[in-house]
């Protein structure tokens, strides 16, 4: 029962009877899904804490006597700037801070949502970690092709300038390296969400006081970990798609 209590978060419930009203009013029943999945309903109640957490900053903004939130966001904010400028180069914290900014918090916030036992982390749904995935490395993609134009594609036919009878061994290698680099980071953040979640979920059910503190300690170090290498590997993909090599 105790897994069945908790297989949705406490969100799940009043948003698809919400979903399935709407739906009924309106006569769509038979063309629109039958129910928002929680995942989905994670992602958007993320999205809302974030948005919650960041708009009314702005106008809390102080450079004189900064209240503890603002100097913490700052901390944050400095950190990410000079891990952009370090990976990328010089400008890189000015071009892609909201970008990389939107990925760590968002992954940061959905992992530790998982310590709320009435809460469920979307990052331990595989469909969550490979749209995040994807869109990395379709912006890595794109940011390639801005920057060199039809010539960004000659480095799916190998370093340097390979022979003609080399393309079509290095082709499919090439895409194969880069479709690695989509599942390394979908496969990694979702493996390690949902291990730690399902960890912890286990102990509280066997041993409810005090014996799954530790881990949910640890879980909260992971999500950090977990964050800084999504974001981390974003950037350098990042930075390899505009290289002057290219």
């Amino acid at each position: 029962m105790a897994a069945e209590e908790h297989a949705h978060s406490i969100l799940y419930g009043p948003v698809n009877a919400g979903w399935s009203a709407i739906t009924k009013a309106t006569g769509l029943e038979e063309r629109l899904p039958s129910e928002v999945p929680d995942h989905v309903v994670m992602c958007l109640f993320i999205f809302a804490v974030v948005c919650a957490m960041v708009i009314p900053l702005r106008s809390m903004l102080r450079k004189e006597d900064p209240g503890w939130f603002q100097q913490l966001f700052e901390v944050i904010v400095q950190a990410l700037s000079s891990m952009l400028d370090d990976t990328i180069g010089h400008g890189g914290a000015r071009r892609f801070l909201p970008l990389i900014g939107g990925f760590a918090f968002f992954i940061f916030l959905g992992n530790i949502s998982g310590t709320f036992f009435f809460l469920q982390p979307p990052t331990q749904s595989p469909w969550v970690t490979f749209t995040l995935s994807i869109t990395a490395c379709v912006i890595y993609h794109l940011l390639g092709l801005r920057k060199h134009g039809l010539g960004y594609f000659k480095q799916f036919l190998g370093p340097g300038p390979p022979p003609v009878w080399l393309w079509p061994l290095m082709l499919p290698i090439e895409i194969v390296t880069h479709a690695g680099r989509v599942l390394s980071l979908g496969l990694r953040l979702y493996g390690n969400v949902f291990g730690e979640h399902t960890a912890v979920g286990v102990l509280f059910a066997l041993v409810p006081f005090l014996v799954p503190l530790p881990v949910m300690g640890l879980g909260l170090l992971a999500a950090f970990i977990q964050t800084f290498i999504f974001v981390m590997l974003t950037s350098v993909y990042i930075a390899f798609a505009e290289a002057d090599e290219h």
